[in-house]
């Protein structure tokens, strides 16, 4: 059965990876992306390993959260129905170390566009569909008085 997929972060690694082995299974494919000739070539690449399924590219940067809410919007109005949502993006290491808003830029990557993004993908994954999110040594350790942007983390 070919299932609606979106992949966050799928430009590279194993975001890239991971949609190469699902589009060969012939699912249809919703890679997304901050970088647009990334993300052009990530989709040529997954589209070259066949199987049948549509793979679009949808572009966004998930360190601005109206970018996450765009592209929620986007691929909710494009798809009434979501099976699966990887929520693979991430940032470790950045020039920029805290975002407009004073968070840490690693944290409103990989925790706060996640939460939602998916919150916001919400309504068009029915009971049956499935969130995977990913994480990485940038997750850990939390420390609150970053995670408040009253200090920078360390790289």
């Amino acid at each position: 059965m070919t299932k609606t997929i979106l992949i966050s972060g799928s430009t590279d690694g194993i975001g890239l990876e991971t949609a190469k082995h699902l589009a060969g299974a012939g699912h249809d494919l919703l890679l997304h992306g901050r970088n647009p000739a990334k993300l052009e070539r990530a989709v040529q690449a997954v589209t070259a390993q066949g199987g049948g399924g549509r793979i679009e590219g949808h572009v966004a940067d998930l360190l601005h959260m109206a970018e996450v809410g765009e592209l929620a919007d986007r691929v909710a109005a494009a798809h009434p129905k979501i099976d699966v949502l990887i929520n693979n993006a991430g940032i470790y290491r950045t020039s920029d170390e805290v975002t407009a808003e004073g968070l840490d830029v690693r944290f409103a990557v990989n925790t706060i566009a996640p939460y939602l993004l998916t919150k916001r993908l919400l309504p068009v994954m029915g009971a049956g569909a499935r969130i995977l999110n990913l994480s990485s040594a940038a997750q850990a350790p939390v420390d609150l008085s970053a995670l408040a942007g009253g200090r920078r983390m360390e790289a």
